[in-house]
């Protein structure tokens, strides 16, 4: 229980310092603030300008990358963002991989005029899916093992791979052993958004494993700031 605990406390200060590091490179002075919105949806390139108002860019640095840290760091510019009046982004720049304090993320903001919104999301439609590593640096593993279909191999941390299925398609992923690994099927349709799915297992006396999905604006976010492979 204590232990943690800590990990909470070690968590919140980390979410701080993030916070506390994000500044703002440019703001929009002309840009009246309409109302806080709920939503965060990343801007597509083929997206009318015409129906959006850039709002200011954004910059969060950081110096370590562990478990959590890109979270907390889209969680940050999230709250600067929305605190300046923004419910839309594009990742303009980034650096994850640099040595020490150097490493960064850099983010446009938008206001999407909410009668467009839709507008905005169906351009992202797509049969693609995506299969994240690990979003930190792994002290025991090279990362996971993982199979798509009949294509079995080890997903890096800090990385993903993009796969392009036709309709219909049924898709099954899974994660480690069959014994005590995990598994997940689904199946593509024309119409649908990408997925964005990740891993987790936990080691010990007993092994858990799972696959899960990060939601559309954060898998989008990611695969403008991981590498791909």
């Amino acid at each position: 229980m204590l232990r943690g605990l800590i990990i909470s406390i070690i968590i919140a200060v980390t979410h701080l310092s993030f916070a506390q590091r994000v500044r703002a490179l440019r703001v929009n002075k002309d840009y009246e603030k309409y109302r806080i919105s709920e939503h965060f949806d990343y801007l597509h390139d083929d997206f009318d300008s015409a129906k959006t108002t850039w709002v200011g860019d954004i910059r969060v640095e950081f110096d370590s990358i562990f478990p959590g840290t890109i979270k907390n760091c889209f969680n940050a510019l999230k709250d600067r963002a929305t605190k300046l009046g923004a419910n839309g982004f594009k990742v303009t720049e980034a650096d994850i991989s640099s040595y020490g304090d150097n490493k960064y993320i850099e983010m446009s903001l938008y206001w999407i005029r909410m009668e467009n919104r839709d507008e905005n999301l169906v351009l992202h439609k797509s049969r693609d899916v995506y299969l994240f590593g690990f979003l930190g640096y792994h002290q025991e593993i090279d990362g996971y093992d993982v199979s798509i279909q009949n294509d079995e191999f080890v997903m890096p941390s800090l990385s993903f791979k993009k796969y392009a299925f036709k309709s219909k398609t049924d898709v099954t992923v899974g994660l480690g052993s069959k014994m005590r690994g995990a598994k997940t099927s689904f199946r593509i349709e024309e119409k649908m958004y990408p997925k964005f799915i990740y891993f987790k297992m936990i080691s010990g006396s007993f092994k858990n494993a799972w696959i899960d999905e990060y939601p559309l604006s954060f898998g989008l976010f990611l695969t403008h700031i991981l590498r791909k492979n």
